[in-house]
């Protein structure tokens, strides 16, 4: 079976092609309507979702075809984030309620530790692409067991924080690298006073409610991340996130089209 390189594209669309390669049962490098359903066989959106993706109406949907630009590029990724950030300034309870909904896939009102998985690289993939990450964390309550389905009641929400240029005094780099949730350096390369400070200025210019991945690190983040999506097999829990994730851009444009005639 074909695969495709991951080079030129974003992380997004690398998951997007792995499920393409997921789906493609007969291997003719083309997507039937029955290979795609077979990931969401009871969605009613299904027939439409494959007819946007079919862009020339052939009855086939090709590699190209699955992530087209307008639907899964920069834009879509940054605003995928910012969703996902503090700037919509929702409470800690509706983020908390929004993440599990989603990232329940099945309905059953427990989320499996694969369905966490395929969240966790769902997200990371968009926030590699974007550059900045989403300020909130979900945190499991102390005393759950990660093995287990968990339910809402088990998750509470944190805030990534980060140190100020005011905070900042004259200890150790090493100190310094941890207080900012990073490894500590090796001692051949010291991180001095004025380098942390610019780091958390630039950790700190991203949208509101983000923290900006350091220059110096994004590439090699997102290199890594390559890699890993390139090694792993996609499971039945990240192709359906996948799929619904198309589904709702869909949705979105399909909204905004819609009011775009009323307007005209």
């Amino acid at each position: 079976m074909t695969t495709i390189s991951a080079a030129g594209s974003t992380l997004t669309q690398q998951l997007y092609q792995k499920l393409f390669d997921r789906l493609n049962t007969d291997g003719d490098d083309a997507l039937t309507l029955d290979e795609i359903s077979a990931v969401d066989a009871g969605n009613a959106k299904v027939l439409k979702a494959f007819e946007t993706f079919d862009a020339d109406a052939d009855g086939r949907v090709t590699r190209a075809e699955m992530t087209p630009a307008d639907t899964f590029g920069a834009d879509t990724l940054n605003a995928l984030v910012q969703a996902q950030s503090g700037s919509e300034s929702i409470s800690d309870q509706e983020y908390l309620a929004d993440w599990f909904a989603q990232t329940d896939t099945d309905g059953d009102g427990l989320v499996s530790k694969a369905e966490r998985q395929a969240s966790a690289d769902l997200r990371r993939a968009a926030a590699y692409d974007a550059g900045y990450t989403d300020s909130r964390v979900l945190l499991t309550r102390f005393g759950t067991d990660a093995e287990q389905a968990l339910s809402i009641d088990d998750f509470s929400v944190g805030h990534a924080l980060t140190l100020k240029a005011s905070q900042i005094s004259d200890a150790p780099p090493a100190e310094l690298a941890l207080a900012r949730g990073e490894t500590a350096p090796d001692a051949a390369e010291p991180i001095s006073r004025d380098q942390v400070i610019a780091d958390l200025a630039e950790r700190d210019s991203g949208p509101e409610g983000s923290l900006r991945f350091l220059s110096r690190q994004i590439d090699g983040l997102r290199a890594a991340e390559s890699a890993r999506i390139a090694a792993d097999p996609v499971s039945d829990a990240l192709a359906v996130r996948l799929f619904q994730q198309a589904l709702s851009n869909w949705s979105s444009a399909e909204a905004g089209s819609s009011q775009n005639d009323i307007l005209a």
